[in-house]
């Protein structure tokens, strides 16, 4: 026997989703109207009942993300775009809080990356690249920044060269896998994305260790 809960998550579950509010408020608005002109409630059942079906069908579905912001199915060109477009304003934002050695590198890292992402479709072909590259765009970038600027000014100085050495080695490996999708080389793609992503796992990457990035 259902619960109240069961039920309660089950409407929930049902108004959560965007076809079905779109489905139900065509339903209604359909079924007023044809009650109004027609006399049928039956009638008026079923050309409600089209109206959801056409409302739910041709709403587009949210699509489903990770914790990260990373849709489940892969990011599209657009979206990569748009996410480094918002780390691009961050780093403009904040750029008087930012050591100049550490700019250019995230300089020349976002200049890889676009030309990359103007690519997507041939980086796709590859998933350990795309994946590797949407964790940077979506992760790791954002997260190191935001770690820096937060720390104490006073600590700055002193983690400044740690943060521009590991944005030096991210460039060095996103500038390997530039040339793998300009070359339209799908092992190297490949080989360059289970690299990257082996150095995210073994810490060669991480912002600073001591903050568990």
């Amino acid at each position: 026997m259902a619960t109240s809960d069961e039920t309660t998550g089950g409407l929930g579950a049902f108004l959560a989703s965007r076809p079905n509010l779109v489905g139900l408020a065509a339903f209604l608005a359909v079924f007023i109207v044809v009650m109004l002109l027609s006399p049928s409630p039956l009638a008026a059942a079923i050309a409600g009942l089209l109206g959801y079906g056409a409302g739910y069908f041709l709403t587009p579905s949210e699509r489903r993300t990770y914790a990260s912001g990373i849709p489940v199915d892969g990011a599209t060109g657009a979206e990569m775009a748009e996410r480094l477009a918002e780390f691009q304003q961050s780093v403009r934002a904040n750029r008087g809080r930012i050591p100049p050695e550490a700019d250019r590198e995230l300089g020349v890292i976002v200049v890889s990356l676009r030309e990359m992402i103007d690519r997507w479709q041939d980086v796709k072909r590859a998933p350990e690249q795309r994946m590797a590259l949407e964790s940077i765009v979506y992760q790791y970038l954002p997260n190191t920044l935001d770690v820096f600027l937060r720390l104490p000014d006073s600590a700055k100085p002193h983690a400044a060269p740690e943060w521009t050495a590991q944005l030096k080695l991210l460039g060095t490996e996103v500038a390997g896998s530039r040339r793998s999708v300009l070359q339209h080389d799908l092992e190297a793609m490949r080989a360059n994305g289970r690299v990257l992503e082996q150095k995210f796992e073994d810490g060669d990457l991480r912002m600073f260790r001591e903050h568990g990035l």
